[in-house]
């Protein structure tokens, strides 16, 4: 059991049960959370951008709305499984045979996911390596390659599908059990983060190197056995979370600018649908020159997701039947020959001047496809509340299952601006792994 001793030297015991309350064991992951969310939330509300948009309020109120149903939901779900006992369920702690299993299933099919990404065969690793260098030495080029879909797959899906339950949580997998691991399977799992980075890069887009840091993020809270509550390990704690969000900044910023073949850009002709840079900006007044370009550069990749829900506001509900909600889903479904690309806000947005397969769009807006935006909230409740249960059983009773299921909601949570990348990333794995953890956990249970 993680233990948490607070000594915040004489102040008055609603500070420190305050302090307690946000950065102890229970409500860190959830601290965290919502601290970055509202963050993305004031980036957007404070940009020197004139939003043309009559939607503010409306989205300020609606995020608010989803932040507080989070906190519901997550301290429901822990508290509900801080009586009961536990029945012990599969995948609960890994041998050595697991975790050999683990590495090797994913060195037998690493290359299947990359050709079938890349639309490669899968002996042709100098062809996926030459490609990928392309997006490496331009950015720009590499992202364009990447949102190219004329070249036709060259591994059957199915085959993609069934080597991805393993392969698409290996980094989360590995992160977790780094410390029961020898040197040799360290070594070789640094070596595959080294070539999953570099297919990003060649990809040129931000999304896979800032979700590995992300999941080495989450994955030390597992770590964290003894912590005092003092102001200076408070302190620590925010300067080692800057030094990381900086650090994901500066690479974003560099692709970004890269992308646009790095070139200086007039930042007054930035144009995010229609809406202009604000040159009275009050916020662009405090900054030195040298920066505003790298500023606008965050605000951009930050805030349109939420720009383009404002917009969607404005449209009308077409229901995608819970396959809309992430490109790997939508994917899913045409396999099944279910075209519903055409009924997602993403794809409507087009009307109004927003590219779906260039901008960003907050998953609010992937959800709402499914749910609607009424529906949003409650089913951020949801995750919330399946993201403190699988805190509680990942700290209370060691489970690796609800590790691996407690990372993924936890990125989920945190790239609310950000596409529902994540679950996209990690999607043919969660619809394996999630209803084994859910009906051997949270429908199974004695009470005391």
């Amino acid at each position: 059991m993680i233990l948490f001793q607070l000594n915040i030297g004489g102040n008055s015991g609603f500070y420190n049960n305050l302090l307690m309350n946000l950065f102890g064991s229970k409500y860190f992951p959830l601290t965290i959370v919502i601290a970055f969310n509202l963050f993305t939330l004031l980036i957007f509300l404070s940009a020197p951008i004139i939003w043309k948009t009559n939607n503010l309020i409306i989205f300020f109120c609606f995020s608010l709305i989803c932040q507080l149903m989070i906190i519901l939901g997550y301290i429901l779900g822990y508290n509900k499984y801080f009586k009961k006992n536990f029945l012990n369920p599969i995948i609960t702690k890994l041998t050595t045979k697991n975790i050999n299993f683990i590495f090797i299933a994913y060195f037998l099919t690493f290359l299947i996911k990359y050709a079938y990404l890349l639309r490669f065969d899968v002996l042709d690793i100098k062809g996926m390596v030459k490609f990928l260098l392309i997006g490496i030495a331009d950015p720009q080029a590499g992202y364009h390659l990447a949102i190219e879909s004329s070249r036709p797959y060259t591994v059957s899906w199915s085959i993609y599908f069934f080597t991805s339950i393993i392969n698409q949580v290996f980094f989360i997998s590995g992160f977790i059990l780094w410390r029961d691991v020898n040197r040799f399977k360290k070594i070789i799992f640094i070596l595959f983060l080294f070539i999953e980075i570099f297919y990003w890069m060649g990809r040129g887009t931000n999304f896979g190197v800032i979700a590995m840091i992300t999941t080495l993020g989450f994955s030390l809270f597992f770590r964290l056995k003894s912590i005092r509550v003092k102001l200076k390990n408070i302190l620590a704690i925010f300067f080692f979370i800057i030094i990381l969000l900086i650090g994901s900044i500066t690479i974003f910023t560099y692709n970004l600018h890269n992308r646009s073949g790095n070139a200086e850009v007039d930042i007054h002709s930035f144009n995010f649908a229609n809406s202009k840079v604000n040159e009275n900006s009050v916020v662009l007044s405090f900054l030195p020159k040298s920066i505003q370009q790298s500023y606008v550069f965050m605000v951009f990749y930050l805030a349109q997701g939420y720009y383009h829900t404002c917009l969607a506001f404005d449209l009308d509900f077409q229901p995608t039947y819970f396959l809309g909600n992430n490109p790997a889903s939508i994917e899913f479904a045409k396999i099944f020959n279910i075209n519903i690309w055409k009924d997602t806000y993403v794809y409507r947005l087009k009307n109004k001047g927003v590219d779906p397969l260039v901008n960003w769009h907050s998953a609010y807006l992937w959800f709402a496809s499914d749910v609607s935006f009424f529906g949003v909230p409650f089913l951020l409740f949801l995750i919330g509340y399946l993201f403190g249960i699988s805190w509680n059983l990942s700290i209370k009773r060691n489970d690796f299952l609800s590790k691996i299921v407690f990372i993924i909601f936890g990125n989920m949570l945190l790239f609310l601006f950000a596409n529902n990348s994540y679950l996209s990333y990690v999607f043919y794995s969660f619809l394996f792994i999630f209803p084994i953890w859910f009906l051997t956990r949270v429908s199974r249970y004695k009470i005391n």
